[in-house]
């Protein structure tokens, strides 16, 4: 019953299928019927044990897959040739029959008389291989780091319905009675079983390291980087023995969102669709404000801003961090080390210093090391090394440390780890080398000023003010992940008091769970980030834990913050090993109709003057983009025209007039010559609800839509604004079946692209 059929015979495999979806059934309902939970023993030291929760997370991942087995017994089939290494380490050959679950997250093996039926959770390397692979050919994984070597599809199935009447298209074979397909909704979901070669690629990557995910608008990067977390849990026995193994658990995992438009619908699909608690997702900002406030402890009087910004103004001093890139970190860390090594040198004029006269001696031979620690430093660009860090300077003085310590009674070592404490925090004060560098540098601040507002602020007057601020210790919310920056790599990350300098908090404390590190962390839309963000989460995992990365680097939306490339995330990292990235760029667009599709390569080739990086989607027909030149006045009626239009249609739920340059009194008044004409609105920048939806591209960002009216393309080239090209290729990504673009004028990168990819309608 279980082996592979030879030579095709769809009847055959028909009548297998069928037969083992019924034993599965059945063997599944007598394995819930003897099914009994763990029970725990609680002899830990804390309650219970490591090995107890492991033990119970089995069982209830083993009694939610018998469950679905039971509903639905299997949604796919492989007949495979594989590679398999032994328990002895010699490598395997043999043919197998697989069944795969998409609800299930065991790979469950039932014993029905002398057959085994093996009905594998959706995440299995194997699976994905076959069901990407074209029949006959070879895919060799011996790099992935997995017991399994390599899969040879030999015959597959994807199954509708596999009770009570089978549905389902098999290859060799062809369609046994196919449902009609279900029109594609637009929002994040999961593609267990539908991934492309390139997803799949990704997805069984190697289980530690850095992978980044590049691709088009719509190409699936989100939901294959979430679907990959659930693969690393699941997965993480088929790991070839050798090296270090770190666990992969949720409570070890993090999901950090650089575009918060997407939390609800992240928090969704990790939930609902793939079994991932959402408490796996932080926000970017959010964390960093807390980690400040976790290892900043002894301020010198630096506080927040408390001042009223205008819009304006924040976006100006906004851009001046949030625009840097990879060398001014470097650079910065530089600044700082020298910082650090003149202010080492002054231990011996220090208040710990005096404290304790019976350990006078003791004192000065401590200050003394300390300065000679500074000395003989060699200045580094890489903070991760750093002989200037807590850590390394811990190295060379513990000994001198731990004699003064020795040598005072209780209340003066209270008193001098209070002092030693405020000492080092003045010593390696992030504030006065943001400061040092960021206000040192006017033309370049100037630069990103103008961009990120389009000349409108006085340069020279905003960068007086921030250096006014920061002298006088006041920082703002821009600064917060570049403070947060120099202190991870300047404290310790040794996890025990005992290892570094008493009352210093460590750097990985924030990154912790019961003293182990987290194993995963996920980023997803990571050009959203600053570098100072991006490097900070990315040095935060496990040395032998994964990485997984999201990013399109033409998708940078913000005129005021945003990475142009990964190579933040190559400094200060965390992860071992010269082969531990890996970058898997998916060409596909998913999301959008053919038409929309080839509209977003051509507008992408005259943007960016280079040729697309991604194929349209060629299973999904619909209409052509439509481009309508009418006066500004005459603008509320067409778009009354469109909305009506569209509601009419059976594709079109979500429509949404975007803003590629966000203006708001323009929104608004446009929005209240719709509303006199009675075109139904939902509330302003509002992502969903009833009405049209009106708001702008950095709003909406990573939200996808069935209609999209798109405003203010004819002013995109001249535009003075940061990124203004990147943001209308974002709007034109947006929609999924139907995309028209309003203009007062031709907009001239149109006049440049094959007329044939768009209709134009001229008032």
């Amino acid at each position: 019953m279980n082996a592979p059929i030879e030579h095709g015979d769809l009847n055959k495999r028909i009548s297998r299928d069928q037969a083992n979806a019924l034993a599965a059934v059945r063997c599944a309902q007598h394995e819930l019927a003897q099914f009994r939970a763990p029970v725990l023993s609680g002899s830990g030291l804390d309650g219970t044990t490591e090995h107890d929760l492991g033990r119970r997370d089995y069982a209830d991942k083993r009694l939610a897959a018998l469950e679905a087995i039971i509903s639905d017994p299997f949604q796919a089939m492989v007949e495979v040739c594989t590679e398999v290494v032994g328990e002895r380490g010699e490598v395997i050959e043999k043919e197998q029959l697989w069944y795969a679950n998409v609800e299930s997250s065991v790979n469950e093996v039932f014993r029905d008389g002398s057959s085994n039926i093996a009905v594998l959770s959706w995440t299995h390397p194997g699976i994905q291989l076959a069901l990407s692979t074209d029949l006959g050919d070879f895919r060799d994984v011996k790099a992935s780091g997995f017991k399994l070597r390599s899969v040879e599809p030999l015959a597959k199935a994807r199954f509708d319905a596999a009770l009570p009447q089978m549905s389902a298209v098999y290859q060799p074979g062809g369609a046994v009675r196919p449902k009609r397909a279900v029109q594609p909704k637009t929002g994040l979901k999961a593609v267990k079983l539908e991934m492309t070669k390139d997803q799949v690629q990704a997805f069984v990557s190697r289980m530690s390291g850095l992978m980044i995910v590049t691709g088009a608008p719509g190409s699936g990067k989100t939901t294959v980087a979430f679907q990959r977390i659930r693969f690393l849990f699941d997965q993480q026995d088929q790991r070839d023995d050798g090296g270090r193994l770190v666990k992969y658990a949720p409570h070890l995992t993090r999901v950090f969102l650089a575009n918060e438009n997407l939390a609800g619908q992240a928090k969704t699909l990790l939930s609902k669709q793939l079994a991932i608690p959402a408490s796996v997702v932080a926000g970017v900002s959010d964390f960093i404000s807390n980690y400040v406030d976790q290892v900043w402890l002894y301020k010198h009087n630096a506080r927040p801003r408390q001042r009223r910004l205008s819009q304006l103004e924040i976006a100006a001093r906004s851009a001046i961090p949030g625009l840097s890139d990879q060398h001014d970190l470097v650079r910065l860390w530089e600044l700082y080390e020298h910082q650090v090594a003149e202010r080492l040198q002054h231990g011996a004029d220090a208040k710990w210093s005096t404290l304790a006269p019976g350990a006078a001696t003791q004192l000065a031979t401590l200050a003394s090391a300390l300065r000679r620690s500074a000395e003989t430093a060699n200045m580094g660009r890489d903070p991760a090394s750093s002989a200037l860090s807590m850590a390394a300077v811990f190295s060379k003085v513990s000994q001198p440390y731990a004699d003064a310590r020795d040598r005072m009674n209780s209340a003066e070592r209270r008193q001098f780890d209070e002092a030693f404490q405020q000492w080092l925090y003045w010593v390696y004060d992030p504030l006065i080398a943001i400061a040092g560098y960021l206000g040192t540098r006017e033309s370049e601040a100037a630069h990103r000023m103008r961009r990120g507002t389009g000349g409108r602020v006085n340069e020279a007057e905003v960068l007086a003010t921030a250096q006014r601020e920061w002298n006088d210790r006041t920082y703002g919310p821009e600064d917060v992940a570049w403070i947060a920056w120099l202190l991870r790599f300047s404290l310790p990350a040794e996890l025990e008091p005992q290892g570094r300098f008493r009352e210093m908090p460590s750097a990985l404390g924030p990154a912790t769970v019961d003293g182990d590190r987290w194993t995963h962390v996920a980023i997803d839309e990571a050009q959203d980030l600053t570098v100072a963000e991006a490097s900070l989460l990315g040095s935060l995992v496990d040395p032998d834990g994964a990485l997984t990365v999201s990013a399109d680097f033409r998708q940078i939306v913000s005129p005021v913050q945003g990475m142009r490339n990964a190579e933040a995330l190559h400094i200060g990292r965390s992860l071992r090993g010269k082969g531990a990235e890996q970058i898997y760029p998916f060409a596909r667009n998913m999301r959008q109709s053919k038409q929309i599709g080839r509209f977003l390569q051509g507008f992408y080739e005259v943007a960016f003057r280079e040729r697309p990086t991604f194929d349209a989607n060629s299973s999904l027909e619909d209409k052509k983009p439509q481009l309508i030149v009418a006066p500004y006045q005459d603008h509320a009626r067409r778009i009354k025209q469109l909305v009506a239009v569209l509601r009419r249609s059976d594709v079109v739920s979500s429509i949404a007039l975007l803003q590629i340059n966000e203006d708001q009194p323009a929104l608004n008044a446009l929005r209240e010559e719709l509303a006199a004409i009675d075109v139904p609105l939902a509330p302003i920048w509002a992502a969903s609800g009833d009405g049209l939806l009106t708001s702008s591209v950095e709003r909406i960002k990573g939200l996808e839509f069935d209609a999209c009216i798109v405003l203010g393309l004819e002013g995109v080239e001249s535009a003075a604004l940061n990124f203004t090209l990147n943001r209308a290729y974002v709007a034109l990504s947006r929609p999924a079946r139907r995309l028209a673009l309003i203009c007062s004028e031709y907009p001239p990168l149109l006049r440049k692209m094959d007329k044939s990819l768009f209709d134009v309608t001229q008032s």
